[in-house]
């Protein structure tokens, strides 16, 4: 190493560019905002240039600092690779991963497979952040995020962990006490449990028929932001419910929920994927994680 910085400074310049702001990173990491700062000076005096363009709100990459940050991720990027090779000749898979889920499927479906991964690689320690709004990876500080649909931001990589679709369920109590449903106009007779999606209501349920797209404007008495409520709603006999067919999948099977117009329309896509940064190199205790996904959700 060069200069009169350390890849500690290295990194947090790295994590200031991602943030845009020094008191994110310093809260994130628990260190004060002076401590980011000297960092940050450090290594701009030893290579003699100005890596930010500060504001009194945020600070951005200078034309400097955008010449020279592809170089820091991918000096660091190595270091890292070269770790986790290291550690793979070891067959040891260590290290921390944040990771952001949706409530229902990260309580009900991924805890298990989280803790059997666990026990396979005690080395490992995750940290889980539950939420079904669409997560920051570079704000939260976060590895990975599990969600529905691929994401079309450009700085991020979208792996598919497996195939899914929604589906009409409610519970065998409710439909004995409601008319029966024989066309998704039905739908508009009957107390349909609304989800939040990112602060608008997800109202509109969308379904394939015949090669066609149809659509039917739903309402009803309650809703909420949190996936794993409504589908507590729905097993209570409150309405009915459109989920992912994997968070209903118990359910299903246990009989609490039965699904409703099946065979005559098609849910709506809803892929599971594995959302994170765009990097050259990648931590290896990811990358066994998500192949161990994979696996166990084909």
């Amino acid at each position: 190493m060069t200069g009169n910085y350390s890849l500690q400074d290295l990194d947090l310049v790295l994590r200031v560019a991602e943030n845009g702001n020094m008191s994110e990173v310093a809260r994130q990491l628990n260190i004060t905002n002076a401590a980011v700062s000297a960092a940050i000076k450090r290594l701009e005096a030893s290579l003699n240039v100005s890596l930010f363009e500060r504001t009194t709100r945020s600070v951005r990459l200078s034309p400097a600092g955008q010449a020279f940050l592809p170089h820091v991720q991918q000096a660091l990027g190595a270091l890292d690779s070269a770790e986790a090779e290291l550690r793979n000749m070891q067959t040891l898979i260590a290290g921390e991963i944040r990771m952001g889920l949706p409530s229902d499927f990260g309580r009900n479906l991924m805890l298990p497979w989280l803790d059997a991964f666990q026990q396979q690689h005690p080395a490992v320690t995750i940290k889980l952040y539950f939420s079904d709004f669409m997560q920051d990876l570079y704000r939260e500080g976060l590895d990975v995020v599990i969600r529905y649909g691929e994401l079309k931001d450009s700085g991020l990589v979208a792996r598919k962990l497996c195939s899914n679709r929604r589906t009409l369920v409610a519970a065998p109590a409710y439909l004995a006490q409601h008319p029966p449903l024989t066309s998704l106009d039905d739908l508009l007779q009957h107390n349909c449990i609304v989800f939040y999606r990112n602060d608008r209501p997800y109202t509109k349920w969308g379904f394939h028929q015949d090669d066609k797209w149809v659509e039917v404007d739903v309402s009803g008495d309650r809703s909420a932001d949190d996936g794993d409520v409504v589908k507590r709603w729905g097993v209570a006999g409150r309405g009915i419910i459109y989920k992912s067919r994997l968070d209903v999948l118990r359910e299903l099977q246990s009989g609490e929920l039965v699904e409703v117009l099946q065979g005559r329309y098609i849910g709506q896509a809803a892929d599971i994927f594995a959302v994170f940064k765009e990097r050259r190199y990648q931590p290896y205790r990811l990358t066994a994680l998500l192949n161990y996904l994979a696996q166990v959700m084909a």
